[in-house]
Formats: C-alpha cells, structure tokens, sequence
C-alpha cells in the first residue's frame, strides 16, 4: 500500500512528464514537413539503399527513410519520446540511476535537464521539432548519450550487462549504428571507447567480454559512413565548399570562430564558465579534485564538448546545428560540477541552477513559440493554395517557399526554416501525390506568399 507522500510524488512525476511530452508534441506538430524528407521517392522501397548512399550516409538519413513512409502521424509519437529518452540519458550518466519517482529530490535535476535539452541546445529548431532534423540529431544524440552512460555504468559493474552470445552480436551492431552517427559524434564515440580500454588497461579495471565487439563495430561503422559516396558529396555541394576545404587548417579555424561563438552563445556561455569554475576548484583542492570523479567527468565533458564542437574547423562549412551533441555534454558539465560542489563543499547548486534556468524560460516562452505559430499558419496558408491549384486544369504555377518569419527571444532560438519544397514539381508531387500539367521548373520570382 502506497503512501499518501509517495502517491503524490508518483502523480507529481507523472503530471511534468505528460506536461513536457505534450511540449514537445505541440511544437513537433507546429512544425511542417520540408523538403529534406523527401528526398527520395517515399512510396519505392528500392530507393533505400540509394538514398543512404548518395545522400546520407549516417544512420540518421536510414531512419528519416523509414519514418516518412508514416508521413508525419509516426513521427509525431515518437519525437517526444526521443525527447524524453534524451532526458533520461543524460541524467542516468551524471547520476548512474533513474530518478526516484517515489520522492521529489530529483526533481530539480530532471526540470534542470528537460528545460536545458530544448532551450541551452544549438538550433532547438532543427535539431528537435523539424523531421529530418530530430532524426539527425536528437535521436541520434540519444544514442550517443545512452553509450555514454552505458560506458560509465560499466565502469563501475562491469557485469551490468551480462556477457554471452547475445549481447556479444548486439554489441557489434549497436556499435555499427553508432559508428555511423554524425560526422563529429561518430569520431568521438571511437576515442572514447579507445580511452575506456587505455583507462582499463592502465588502472587493471576489467573489460566486458562483449565491449571489443562493440569497438569493433565503432570502427566498422565508421568507415562506411566516411567511405561513403555521401560522404564526398554532402562535403562537396558548392564551390564554397571546395574552396575552403582546400584553405590551410588555420585559416579554416579563424574561418570557424564565429560558429564556436554562436555555440557558446546557445547555452549562455556555460562551457567557458565551467572551464574557469575547473580551474579554480582545482586551484583550491587540487589533491581532493583530481580524485573525485564527479570533478574528473566535469573536466572530460567540457573537454569533449569543445571538440565536437571546434571540430568542424575541418569542414567549415556546416549549420550551427552540427553543434548539437557538444551543447548535450555542455549539460551534462554543469551537473557534474554542481555534484563536485555538493562533495567537497556540502553546497546543492542544482536546485538554484534549476530555479534560475526555470524563470529564463518562463521571460522567454511567449517570443520563442510566436515564431512557430507564424509558420504553422504560413504553412496552412501555403498548402491550401498548392491544393487549389492542382485542382486547376493547368496547375502550372508554383507556390514559393514561406520566408517571413518572425524572430525569435534570441539568435539560436529563432527558427531557420528556408524549405525550397514549394518552388519545385518534383517534392510537391510526392507530398500531395498528384501530378503537375507541366514539368518545368518555376524561376524565384513567382508567387510568394
């Protein structure tokens, strides 16, 4: 028999998870189809295996394929568990456990971390409402995530998972998957499984029978996403492009400060902070700090968020997107020191971070969700006119893309949606499953909204 506290919690608990999955779900719903979900005939089978070749070759490009054939409906169910599942992650690495719904002390980490994943994240936008974005980056990033707090569970239980032929061929194929992440995610997967084996090795920690089959499938997977014709192909669209790729390393890291600010800038300049925060805890305790693992995980977050994040200086043409996975361990950073801070210093910083993060979102809700009924409505407006249209004899025009948006809160908060789906026959065909009068294609000087 459940108590009158604990049953109060349980539905306390229950009450914020429905309110946040349905956050997720209105404003994943807000957010029209475009024209990178369709970038193969949604209706043929055969053109899997070529739109995972020529267009993406990571794993999120397969899965953006298999979730169109739901159109949007399939899409919308999962999002927010993705979203959710996100959440877990990283709490589940910071914490090594679920929270416990049976109490409330773990309330303000979970708000800290549900609030920081949608409003401290690069482009909320395009990594978490739009389609092919979401599948690109946040269920991807809940993969890479659920890696991480899997290696470090492990760490401490190396039975956690137990060991036989099973798990041995899962971990193979898990690792294939996560070899195949992003461009900079999928390299950081494989140093990190490198160090956990160097780690072991140096301090005689013992290594779950199937972790080299999981390595191993890193390695694998990542060769076939950067061997990949994709690959060459997404890094040589322009002569932009080209151009800089063949720019000398430094001049391609000048050329990327600027989107290393615009990160930074995402989640309030927190890594920087924390940088400073590290240094002067070590300062203080030096001997204690570099013994506590709360602080030793603080100083390799804010170490792998920064490269995920500058690593881009070899490729510098990408969307501020590409920032993603680094603005996770941004989050993930803050917990482990308010952890370290509770240890050495019997202080509890999360509550505070939580209030303080709490009440940011609450001066910025109203301008960051008017952009997205903007477009929502603009998008309406657009798809009735494309439907009258093909209900002309000659359906020759073509309805432009939707352009006037308004800003949002803040830069990273503001939605970047430039869909071309509207000026060509091709996508609208496919969306609307209807044929055009004629082929041609539309110049940018016709109607627009």
């Amino acid at each position: 028999m459940l108590s009158k506290k604990t049953l109060a919690s349980y539905l306390f608990w229950g009450l914020l998870t429905g309110l946040y999955l349905a956050f997720i779900w209105f404003f994943t719903y807000l957010y029209p189809i475009s024209e990178d979900e369709l970038l193969c005939p949604v209706h043929n089978l055969e053109c899997y295996f070529w739109a995972f070749i020529t267009v993406c070759a990571r794993i999120g490009g397969l899965i953006n394929i298999i979730l169109i054939q739901g159109y949007k409906w399939l899409f919308l169910i999962l999002n927010p568990l993705a979203q959710l599942a996100l959440v877990y992650s990283i709490f589940y690495l910071v914490y090594l456990r679920m929270p416990n719904f049976k109490k409330l002390e773990d309330l303000p980490a979970f708000l800290f971390i549900a609030l920081a994943s949608v409003f401290l994240v690069t482009q909320p936008d395009q990594t978490i409402f739009w389609f092919a974005g979401s599948v690109n980056y946040l269920m991807l990033g809940v993969m890479f995530m659920a890696f991480c707090a899997v290696l470090r569970k492990t760490w401490h239980e190396p039975d956690f998972i137990p060991s036989n032929s099973f798990t041995r061929i899962a971990a193979f194929f898990a690792g294939i998957i996560l070899g195949m992440n992003n461009e900079n995610s999928a390299p950081m997967i494989f140093c990190l499984c490198g160090l956990y084996t160097l780690a072991a090795f140096i301090l005689k920690k013992k290594i779950p029978n199937w972790f080299p089959h999981l390595f191993a499938g890193v390695a694998a997977g990542l060769a076939l996403m950067f061997s990949s014709p994709a690959y060459h192909y997404r890094n040589n669209l322009n002569f932009i492009t080209k151009a800089l790729n063949q720019r000398p390393l430094f001049d391609r890291a000048m050329h990327h400060l600027a989107n290393m600010d615009l990160f930074m800038a995402s989640s309030l300049y927190a890594l920087p902070v924390l940088c400073l925060a590290a240094v002067l805890c070590a300062m203080d305790k030096f001997k204690r700090a570099i013994k506590n693992e709360a602080f030793l995980m603080l100083v390799l977050s804010c170490f792998v968020s920064f490269v995920l994040a500058m690593v881009f200086f070899l490729l510098p043409i990408r969307p501020h997107r590409a920032c993603y996975s680094a603005s996770l361990f941004t989050i993930a950073a803050v917990l482990f020191f308010a952890n370290y801070i509770k240890d050495e210093y019997k202080f509890n910083l999360t509550p505070y971070f939580a209030a303080a993060l709490a009440l940011y979102v609450a001066f910025i809700i109203v301008p960051f969700s008017k952009p997205y009924f903007s477009l929502y409505r603009q998008s309406l407006q657009r798809k009735a006119v494309i439907e009258k249209m093909l209900t002309t004899p000659d359906n020759t025009c073509i309805y432009a893309p939707v352009y006037d948006i308004p800003k949002g809160p803040t830069t990273n908060l503001t939605i970047d949606f430039m869909d071309e789906m509207g000026r060509r026959h091709y996508y609208i065909e496919q969306y609307y499953n209807r044929k055009f009068a004629s082929g041609r294609e539309p110049g940018r000087n016709e109607e627009r909204m």
